[in-house]
Parts: structure tokens; sequence; C-alpha cells
């Protein structure tokens, strides 16, 4: 074969290259006479093209010679392709479908969710994340143990030196802090009492067991919100019977609403009401004959 006449055709596989020789000189690939140039080797398992030489002066092999196995394969491939482009029907154009998918005449099988009643809604259960409240425990003599156990480790990692003291009363345990470091509550202030209160009831749960209210003192500072409170809701009192008008106090928790509404329950012409949503609420005082002062929904 000389270097003038040579044609190369290859393929991924030797059947590939052997069908692509065979369409070029229409013959089966059986018939086909070639020689292999390229194939996959090496010591690193490198996907390589296969590649095959035929002799276009005398394309078809020998008479008399066996074929490979991949030869055969490629021949039968072959004539299947061309059986099944024989036996294919003419090109007909898609039935035309309608904005849903279905074709026109024919009744769309509604999709399996949508057999289901939509009417009837899964009922919706609570993940594990989400505890159930709890309600709240009446106090005694181990909660106030664990208030008090509770309260010395949250002031240790305050770092302030105080020992909490717990009192038992019917609704609540009244807890005082006294200690070396008395002095620096009126600096931080009220939010500090207001922050330890709520943590201090989730922190004696983990060892009592049982979630109780806490009401916290330090350094009078309660007690001398308590006045002004008072003092406001009377002042307030007196500008509604003098004037005519509603007037609003707060925003104030819920404490602290309470002290309103029992320091003017007694109070005749006036009623008291809370208004707003949340843990903060607006407090309204308004003029109303024979008023007993008790709180409205």
């Amino acid at each position: 074969m000389s270097e003038r006449a040579r044609r190369f055709f290859w393929g991924h596989t030797l059947t590939q290259a052997l069908a692509a020789a065979a369409r070029w000189y229409g013959v089966e690939p059986g018939e086909l006479g070639y020689r292999v140039r390229e194939k996959r080797h090496g010591f690193i398992k490198v996907r390589r093209p296969v590649v095959i030489e035929v002799d276009p002066e005398a394309p078809r092999r020998p008479a008399g010679t066996a074929a490979s196995a991949a030869v055969e394969a490629a021949g039968e491939a072959s004539s299947l392709r061309a059986r099944a482009r024989e036996e294919r029907p003419p090109h007909s154009p898609a039935p035309r479908r309608d904005a849903g998918g279905a074709e026109p005449g024919r009744r769309r099988e509604p999709h399996a969710a949508q057999q289901q009643d939509v009417r009837r809604a899964p009922t919706r259960r609570p993940h594990a994340h989400e505890p159930e409240a709890e309600p709240w425990h009446a106090p005694d003599e181990e909660s106030a143990l664990a208030v008090a156990e509770a309260a010395r480790r949250l002031l240790r990692l305050a770092g302030l030196d105080l020992v909490a003291r717990a009192r038992l009363t019917p609704e609540r345990l009244e807890v005082e802090l006294a200690g070396p470091d008395e002095g620096r509550l009126p600096a931080l202030g009220l939010p500090f009492l207001d922050h330890l209160e709520h943590l201090l009831p989730r922190a004696a749960r983990q060892l009592s067991g049982k979630l109780v209210r806490v009401r916290l003192e330090g350094a009078g500072l309660r007690a001398e919100r308590e006045q002004e409170l008072r003092a406001e809701a009377r002042a307030g009192a007196e500008r509604v019977l003098a004037s005519g008008r509603e007037e609003l106090l707060g925003p104030l928790d819920p404490g602290e609403r309470r002290i309103v509404h029992l320091e003017l329950a007694d109070r005749p012409g006036i009623s008291t009401e809370s208004v707003g949503t949340g843990l903060l609420k607006r407090l309204r005082i308004v003029p109303a004959p024979g008023g007993t002062g008790q709180d409205r929904p």
C-alpha cells in the first residue's frame, strides 16, 4: 500500500471505525480489508481512538480470509441499521396538543396527586424541636432552693458577688439580691433585673423540673419603680376625671400593668384597659361613670 493511497478511519471502538470505513466504500464491514494503526495502549489507562487504514485500491479483504469478531459485529450492526431504515414508516407530524399537554379528542387523566380529595387538608404535626407550652407550677421549698442555686450560678457568670434569697408566696417566689456588689445594681438598672428575672425560672427548671414564677428585687430598684408607677397612675386618673378624655400610659410589661390596674381598681369614675399586642402594651385610662377600674380585654 503506497503512502499516497492510504486512507484512515477512526472511532472510539474498532466496530465504530469499521462501520465508518464500510459506509465510505459502500461495502459490508465483514468484507473490509484494513489494518489497525492505533488503539488503546500504555501503562496509564487513557481512552484513545481506534484508527484503521484501508487501501482505496483494494478495500475488500481477499476471499477466503476469515473476518475478526469485531468485523462480524460491525457487519451485523450495519445490517440491523439498514433494515430499521427500510422498515421505518414515513414521517408523520406529531399530533397537536392542547395547553394542558393532552391530544385533542382524548380525555386527559388527572395526575395521581390531583386524584386525592383536596378538601382533606393533612393535620399539621408539630416538629420535634417545637416544644409544647409548659404550665407554671405553684412554688414550693424545692423550687425555692432551685431558684437560689440557679441565681447563684447566673450571678457568678455575670461577675457579681451577690446572694439570692427566695421567699415563698402563693403566686410566685420573691427573690431579693444582697451582697458586696449590691451597690453596682443601680448602675446596671432595671433591664438587668428584667433579663435575670426572665432567665431564672428556665434555669431553675433544669434543677427541679418545675417552672415557677419569680419576682426579682435588688437595691430597691423594683420598689422604686412601683412607687413611680403608682404615682403616674394616680396623676393620670386625675387628668382623666378633670378633662373627661382618655389617657394612655406605657408601654408597660405585664407586671407593671398589673401595678397600675390594682392602684386604680377602686377609683370611681374611671376604668383601665390594656391596648396593643405582644409583651409590652399601652394602658388606657378612660372615664367611665361608675367604673370599677377592672382591666377590660
